[in-house]
């Protein structure tokens, strides 16, 4: 008959020899992978297309953000140079103006934009975000000019509200900035005349 500590001896034994391998088999579980979501906030402010913006950037989901602001542009037409590049809050009700025109001024305007996510899945396994990191998007947007001034003073021309869809992307530009450039479409809408326009938007943005 074994005496009780040498049963006690024998127990311990064991457990020093079944231990290590228990631990190795947890430390062999690979990790869950980081989850790849917007950020929660991104206040920015660079310079656009003809302007400034000052905006702020909200996730709602982990691919939904919401996106508002406020900027100033340049606003120009010129019935000797078309296209008007530079009329984004002006619709031109007639082009046939019967002789030449030319209008420019500051426009400053409000913007808000629906933004999904699309590409979070592929960049999980490394953790990434839209904030340091390239993300591409489509987006709602919509903008509202105000203080136009003398910009509209003839009966050719309205001020216009654009509303529309576009497909964007978002690069680095080091731990700071950042590059967005997008394609798309907008309604000029007034409240006599709309028309669909095609929409190119380029920006440079400090962010915090």
């Amino acid at each position: 008959m074994l005496l009780p500590g040498i049963h006690l001896s024998a127990a311990a034994l064991l457990i020093a020899l079944v231990r290590p391998f228990s631990v190795q088999a947890q430390s062999a579980i690979a990790p869950e992978p980081p989850v790849a979501q917007v950020e929660k906030v991104i206040t920015a402010a660079g310079i656009n297309y003809l302007g400034l913006a000052v905006s702020q950037e909200r996730g709602l989901t982990d691919r939904i953000t919401v996106l508002y602001g406020l900027g100033v542009h340049y606003s120009f037409y010129d019935t000797d140079a078309p296209p008007p590049v530079g009329a984004r809050f002006i619709e031109v009700l007639d082009k046939s103006f019967g002789r030449s025109y030319q209008t420019n001024g500051i426009t400053p305007y409000a913007l808000a934009e629906a933004r999904l996510y699309t590409t979070l899945e592929k960049r999980k396994l490394h953790g990434r975000d839209v904030r340091a990191n390239c993300a591409r998007y489509f987006a709602l947007l919509a903008e509202i000019p105000f203080a136009t001034g003398n910009l509209v003073e003839v009966p050719e021309l309205r001020v216009a509200y654009p509303v529309g869809l576009k497909y964007g992307m978002r690069l680095p530009l080091g731990s700071r900035l950042y590059v967005e450039g997008s394609i798309g479409a907008v309604a000029k809408i007034t409240r006599v005349q709309q028309s669909l326009q095609p929409r190119l938007d380029f920006a440079l943005a400090w962010h915090k």
